[in-house]
């Protein structure tokens, strides 16, 4: 359905819902002028920076950067597909859609899934609540100390023993074992004769998404004749990569703490949890992912890692780093003096604990601890060791501002030169031979370029009678930003398109961003001025630019030359240098010509030329 949604339909769910009257049940507006503003929901903030426009249907918060229509809104806070967004705003407004055949079976089979994971749910709660089918768990959950609420908010539960009873127990209220196997709830007999329950004489811990619905399940042994820990398998409903437990009771207190506490068990968030810190979440029994990091920076804009003190966790915590480098979301280090969280909170308390994550420690500064643990930082082998160990670190850092930072510390923690330090990354991450000989990346550009660049873009924005204007003058290339490059690009192909399919076709976040922002930016050039401005930032982009670094990079073979002491080359040089700016360009052919003089003294003589 999403993928052959009209755009009539579209805009008519678009027109019927009031954004205002959508968001008001998340974030408390007020009138501001032509917007309205609150605190953003995505993001922990004191003063408003989220805006409405209720005329063109459209949101951005200038804090974040998330920004979009109504759909968007609602895929963010339901944390649901586009498809399921529209579906929910269609019934909303009342609009009826058009399904396929396939489309109404795959969505009953869905719905179905979903129903009998949330009985099963139910049925594991059961299980634990009864006095003695679930004694043995209870007596479990006492041992480790885990309250009555703490229990039931969690809605944990008990898997028997038997082979069957989950299968018959669904199989009686009408699910069929295929959806069952589906949704991992059960699995076929290998000699395809039969089905049996997936887990037996467990502790159940739902899995929900963000919707508050079970998706899966993971389950803890309580006897030693089968592994310790046990998850659901994926299904249409269910990506572990994408996936932490816990979040859906989680993210409200991320939000308010603008941080989040990862930990690896479903156990230590329990404990996290029943002892007050409510923002912790844990992987589920593998490696944190780059997805996982994403889901994380929608609420957080930190994240704090609690992992246990033994060999797997410091490698895990290492491996996450690169990951959160690449989201660009901020994380820290918690040492545990030993064991886990959960351990650590019944011994030390929740004050120490709190403690604990207060003196977090950026994680580069971790992993350049546990490198000088290693190696003797006191002899030259051991220092060429630990920067060999963390240049990989350094090299996944696409940020260069925190990349430089980084060996800058890194030299200075080790007394070495912080060249030396350089030199040795850019031989590690040194092009491989295929890509040698390629022209190297184009340089950042100018502050006075950018924003020549970012006028016209706004302008566009704003204007569509302007887009053609710039566009028989300027080809999307001309844009150097390559954001600016994505949106020009976007706005010449399609000069009547309205914001919403502006953004509609473009894939990356960062140019959805910058077109959300300039939406909701006033425009810095009166309405009557608009065309001239447009003109004369063209020719100051396609023109006066170009002849700029013209002269620059003459300026600079000059001074090579004579640096060379190649005399006929300074000549040479400096009569182009002379023609290109003209007596009616920025320098005048008498105005000062880099290398002095044009022609030498006479010798002899003073010169009276």
């Amino acid at each position: 359905m999403a993928g052959r949604l009209s755009a009539d339909i579209r805009e008519e769910i678009r027109q019927r819902i009031d954004l205002v009257e959508l968001v008001s049940a998340h974030v408390a507006l007020k009138k501001a002028g032509r917007y309205y503003k609150g605190l953003c929901p995505f993001h922990q903030e004191k003063t408003p920076s989220f805006h409405v426009d209720r005329e063109r249907g459209l949101w951005h918060c200038f804090g974040c950067q998330l920004g979009g229509s109504a759909f968007d809104f609602m895929m963010r806070t339901s944390n649901v597909s586009f498809g399921e967004a529209v579906e929910m705003l269609a019934r909303r407004a009342g609009v009826r859609l058009e399904r396929s055949p396939e489309e109404i079976q795959r969505a009953t089979e869905r719905d179905r899934l979903y129903r009998a994971l949330e009985t099963a749910a139910g049925i594991f709660r059961e299980n634990l609540l009864h006095p003695e089918r679930g004694r043995v768990a209870q007596e479990y959950l006492a041992r480790r100390g885990v309250d009555a609420p703490t229990a039931e908010r969690f809605r944990l539960g008990y898997a028997t023993a038997n082979w069957d009873d989950l299968l018959k127990a669904l199989g009686a209220k009408g699910f069929a074992p295929a959806l069952l196997a589906s949704g991992g709830l059960v699995q076929m007999r290998t000699g395809g004769d039969g089905y049996y329950d997936m887990f037996r004489h467990r502790l159940i811990f739902p899995i929900l998404d963000l919707q508050d619905r079970p998706v899966a399940f993971g389950g803890r042994a309580l006897d030693e004749t089968q592994p310790k820990y046990l998850n659901s398998k994926e299904t249409t409903v269910f990506v572990k990569g994408k996936t932490l437990y816990a979040l859906n009771w989680a993210r409200e207190a991320i939000r308010q703490h603008d941080e989040v506490v990862v930990v690896e068990g479903n156990m230590d968030v329990l404990t996290c949890h029943q002892f007050g810190i409510t923002n912790a979440v844990a992987t589920l029994g593998t490696a944190l992912t780059a997805e996982q990091v994403s889901g994380l920076k929608r609420f957080a804009g930190k994240a704090v890692l609690v992992y246990d003190a033994d060999a797997a966790g410091q490698a895990a915590m290492e491996r996450a780093q690169s990951l959160f480098e690449e989201a660009e979301l901020p994380v820290r280090v918690a040492v545990l003096p030993s064991g886990d969280p959960d351990e650590f909170l019944r011994t030390a308390g929740p004050q120490k604990f709190e403690e604990l994550v207060a003196n977090a420690v950026p994680i580069f500064d971790y992993q350049v601890s546990l490198a000088a643990s290693r190696y003797n930082a006191k002899t030259v082998e051991g220092k060429v060791r630990i920067v060999d160990v963390l240049l990989p670190s350094i090299a996944a850092v696409s940020n260069p501002v925190r990349q430089a930072e980084y060996l800058r510390s890194l030299a200075q923690r080790f007394d070495l030169a912080e060249d030396a330090v350089r030199q040795r990354l850019t031989a590690r991450t040194r092009p491989s031979e295929a890509h040698r000989g390629q022209p190297p990346s184009a340089p950042p550009p100018d502050r006075a370029r950018n924003q020549a660049e970012r006028l016209l873009i706004h302008l566009m924005v704003h204007d569509p009678a302007l887009r053609p204007i710039v566009g028989g003058a300027l080809a999307p290339g001309d844009f150097i930003d390559p954001p600016h490059s994505r949106l020009a690009r976007a706005l010449f192909a399609a000069p009547d398109a309205d914001v919403d399919r502006l953004r509609e076709g473009l894939e990356d976040e960062d140019t959805q961003g910058l077109l959300m922002r300039l939406v909701f930016e006033e425009l810095p050039v009166a309405e009557k001025e608009k065309e001239q401005v447009v003109r004369e930032t063209i020719d100051y982009i396609s023109v006066r630019v170009p002849a700029a670094q013209q002269r620059q990079a003459l300026a600079r073979q000059i001074q090579q030359a004579q640096t060379a002491g190649d005399l006929q080359q300074v000549r040479q040089l400096q009569m182009a240098y002379i023609k290109l700016i003209g007596p009616s360009g920025p320098e005048t052919a008498s105005s000062p010509v880099p290398g002095g003089s044009v022609t030498p003294a006479p010798k002899g003589g003073d010169n009276h030329g």
